[in-house]
């Protein structure tokens, strides 16, 4: 009891305080990544400080989710959009059953330029587009990060999101990482392949060729014991989606995650060129829901793979809705820089169903 008031009263502190930071941050001019760039700081002091504490909430023992060799301690794991350290730490404090590290590329590529992250309205629902273009500083410099023994003294799975703009990328990328791991003594790593990158120029990536994704995968599996999930988007149509599940039920310990931000223009949410530099990018936030329901009802009509629904999961009934018809884990991103403190309120419920 005392922990649920707790984070209800967390909850409300942080949504201020985040709020009093992008007005008085990222209004003017307009620009959410410097809020994001403030916040981050902010809080890795607070991750390095006796405050972090206060965001320690224990996991009931009884919604672990096992997925082929992996436990995940509650079905809600952070999609992948960060790699810094302090802000995966603050999600394991809060009780998420494993993270994802952002998407790694085969060399440093500091993405778009900005304005290029923004808050947003669309269908009525808070949302946010970017059009990052997969910053990142390289997978030599990610190495080193991997074996972080803050992140993996919790013991719960941790995802190594790869990108790449070829094959050979792919797999290089892969390469290099299966390689380090190996000589690792954590072995709760799985890897995530980012078929589709809507904040790019087109939107577009090895989701076009499904024949290059089965070999990318077949050669990972080759290679590596380790679960693979392969993350499609929303703009993927029904036959594409079946198709990738055609190809995973087919390969042993895989996943598929049904979820990534789906692709607009910026005009259709009031966004112009002054405050945002490409032509659209990547929407996150509730609106997604309803799609990711829905795939996740299709996909498990048809297919016996386990389910990542990723896609505005944003409350209790959300996650409850798709654990009911299909997913074996939900996916968070919006919610976990809003309101991360909903995410021990999840687990609790969920504890009582």
């Amino acid at each position: 009891m005392l922990n649920k008031l707790r984070a209800r009263i967390l909850s409300l502190q942080f949504r201020a305080i985040r709020r009093t930071v992008i007005i008085l941050i990222a209004k003017i001019p307009k620009d959410l990544e410097r809020a994001i760039v403030f916040g981050d700081a902010l809080n890795h002091l607070l991750m390095i400080s006796p405050f972090k504490q206060l965001f320690k909430f224990s996991i009931p023992k009884n919604i672990q989710v096992k997925i082929h060799d992996l436990t995940f301690d509650s079905p809600i794991i952070s999609a992948s959009f960060k790699d810094d350290v302090s802000s995966l730490l603050q999600w394991q404090l809060i009780g998420i059953g494993g993270i994802t590290y952002k998407t790694v590329l085969k060399q440093p590529s500091k993405g778009n330029l900005r304005p290029r992250i923004q808050e947003v309205s669309y269908d009525g629902n808070y949302g946010i587009l970017n059009s990052l273009g997969l910053p990142t500083k390289g997978v030599s410099k990610f190495l080193p990060k991997i074996d972080n023994k803050k992140l993996t003294k919790f013991n719960r799975p941790i995802g190594i999101s790869i990108g790449g703009n070829s094959y050979e990328e792919y797999y290089s990328v892969f390469y290099e990482i299966e390689s380090h791991l190996n000589s690792l003594n954590f072995s709760q790593f799985f890897y995530e392949v980012n078929i589709s990158c809507p904040n790019t120029d087109d939107g577009k990536c090895l989701s076009d060729d499904l024949e290059t994704l089965k070999k990318l995968i077949l050669n990972f599996r080759d290679t590596s014991s380790r679960v693979i999930v392969v993350k499609v988007s929303p703009d993927s149509s029904d036959e594409e989606v079946l198709r990738v599940c055609e190809i995973l039920s087919n390969i042993s310990k895989t996943v598929i995650n049904v979820g990534n931000s789906k692709y607009i223009k910026a005009n259709t949410v009031g966004l112009t060129s002054k405050n945002f530099s490409k032509e659209g990018g990547g929407l996150s936030g509730k609106s997604l829901y309803k799609n990711t329901l829905r795939t996740v009802k299709m996909i498990s009509s048809k297919y016996d793979i386990p389910i990542i629904a990723t896609g505005g999961v944003s409350s209790y009934e959300n996650v409850n809705e798709l654990l009911k018809n299909g997913a074996s884990l939900t996916g968070m991103a919006t919610l976990l820089v809003s309101d991360p403190f909903q995410i021990p309120l999840i687990n609790y419920r969920l504890s009582n169903d």
